[in-house]
């Protein structure tokens, strides 16, 4: 007999393999990053291939203002940084120009 809360068709959980779980466990030992050799390999490779030549992107200034957008679509505040830099960058300016006239007037 089933127990009443559980779902039907539902298996019970699973248990990790502990050989799956050692090789894992061995695997990731191994990886202890680059070593300099390998870091001048992948620098080699990609020197050879250069990549960069063959990347694209948006070549209008729809695209690139559609590309500067895809931002807004996940930021948390009202404001991208992009925008808020803009505005500082305007108020800026605006207390500059004030400095200017009040030093000019001899205040």
């Amino acid at each position: 007999m089933q127990n009443a809360n559980a779902e039907l068709g539902s298996k019970p959980p699973a248990v990790p393999n502990p050989k799956r779980v050692a090789a894992g466990r061995l695997n990731w030992a191994k990886r202890k990053g680059l070593t300099n050799e390998g870091r001048e390999r992948l620098r080699r490779a990609a020197h050879d291939r250069k990549p960069w030549l063959l990347s694209t992107g948006p070549r209008t200034l729809a695209g690139k203002a559609m590309a500067a957008a895809n931002g807004k679509k996940r930021q948390l505040g009202l404001l991208s940084v992009r925008e808020m830099k803009a505005d500082l960058r305007k108020l800026r300016g605006m207390l500059k120009d004030m400095a200017d006239a009040r030093s000019s007037t001899g205040m």
